[in-house]
């Protein structure tokens, strides 16, 4: 895999209003105003790496753009990459192109659970998943995960074992979010070989969506599902994309990593079944470029990263607001149970919680609420752009704030 300095300047703002970009141009519908500063959907603000847009305009200039099918150098990207960030070992074979996470999170729950079947997740969790079990006719069932101290004087998200194993018994399937969004947590070794031995035990299929895996702070590494899927015979697999590293989410396209070839041919006949192709030119264009090029990227990016998670978390430090320290992604996790502002779900008129950072800060932040029942009371902030924003953003929160204790006062 070739190494190549990135240009990236995480000074621009590369997403603006009237681009076509979700995060900016949806903000009227979502917040009821346009000016907010737009921290929520997660993709960045700043450009793609320069590798990945050069290869872009290269394809582009062909100015041919017939049906796509990847070639023996995106399977082969794929596996230099998975090996040289991560230490996993994956056969070309294995892999499966897919639209993305959510799609093929929704065509696993087709080809190997029965309607109605039950399948697990822990809130607080990206929410889809919620959506993607309901729409294809299965029983939810939540896992949820449990607050504990941190050691630091903070607390993080673990996993609730003992209820796991009671709810695998009678479940067909869990869907892992690895490593962790909206709480951040890079899951241990341990803590994912406890969730495969009883996953095996019950013989619960364990689908892993490891889309935030290249976004670890210094100090932390991700763990695939696959080192501790096969040694407990645990049915899996996992599925990823490019698109939240490389910030190419708008162009679409991942992959599955299945090694059981059984599964693999019947995801893969799933996946045939709803006529679904095999990627889109940019999308490949972009996958390859990212990974042949991109091996020092992500440690670029969480550098940046890395200086707002502090620029918040010290902005916050005199506010009844608690940061969870994160351990990878680019989002941040917000208690704000101690503002004392409610956060109900189902009288529109009292999310106090909501409009205060809506109407007081003018800030657009994701709501914990739609990650689950225990994200009642928490905001989710992208921290994936120019620090300036970043900046201007906690400016405003702490005026806001400010001027709500001043009118109690």
């Amino acid at each position: 895999m070739s190494r190549r300095e990135s240009s990236t300047d995480f000074t621009r703002l590369a997403q603006y209003p009237g681009s076509g970009c979700e995060k900016y141009d949806r903000r009227g519908e979502i917040f009821g105003r346009d000016d907010v500063i737009p921290l929520w959907v997660a993709d960045m603000d700043f450009p793609a790496p320069d590798f990945v847009n050069e290869a872009l305009a290269e394809r582009l200039a062909d100015g041919a753009f017939g049906y796509a099918k990847p070639d023996a150098g995106h399977f082969d990207a794929i596996t230099g990459w998975l090996a040289g960030q991560h230490d996993w070992q994956v056969a070309p074979e294995t892999i499966v192109p897919v639209p993305g996470v959510v799609p093929a999170m929704a065509m696993a729950i087709r080809a190997f659970t029965r309607l109605d079947a039950r399948v697990i997740i822990q809130p607080p969790v990206y929410f889809p998943f919620f959506q993607v079990v309901r729409d294809q006719g299965r029983t939810l069932v939540e896992n949820p995960l449990v607050e504990r101290p941190d050691g630091s004087g903070g607390t993080r998200y673990e996993m609730n074992f003992e209820a796991l194993e009671a709810e695998a018994a009678e479940a067909e399937m869990l869907l892992l979010c690895n490593p962790h969004n909206p709480g951040g947590r890079a899951w241990s070794t341990d803590e994912l070989r406890q969730v495969a031995t009883i996953c095996a035990r019950h013989d619960v299929m364990v689908i892993s969506d490891e889309i935030h895996m290249d976004l670890t702070y210094p100090g932390v590494s991700h763990t695939p599902f696959a080192r501790v899927g096969d040694p407990s015979g645990c049915r899996w697999f996992t599925v990823t994309a490019p698109g939240k590293t490389f910030n190419t989410a708008g162009i679409g396209g991942g992959y599955a990593v299945i090694p059981d070839a059984a599964i693999r041919e019947r995801f893969d006949r799933e996946r045939r079944g709803m006529h679904l192709g095999e990627g889109s030119v940019f999308g490949l264009t972009a996958l390859k470029a990212a990974y042949v090029h991109g091996s020092h990227w992500p440690d670029e990016l969480m550098a940046h990263v890395a200086i707002n998670r502090d620029r918040v978390v010290e902005a916050v430090s005199d506010l009844p607001i608690e940061p969870m320290w994160p351990e990878a992604t680019y989002l941040l996790w917000l208690d704000c149970r101690g503002m004392g502002l409610s956060d109900a779900t189902s009288d529109p008129e009292d999310r106090a919680l909501q409009r205060f950072f809506i109407e007081e800060a003018g800030l657009g932040l994701s709501q914990g609420i739609i990650f689950g029942e225990p994200g009642r009371g928490y905001m989710r902030i992208n921290l994936a752009s120019p620090t300036r924003v970043i900046d201007r953003a906690m400016a405003q929160l702490r005026e806001a704030w400010a001027i709500r204790v001043d009118d109690r006062g």
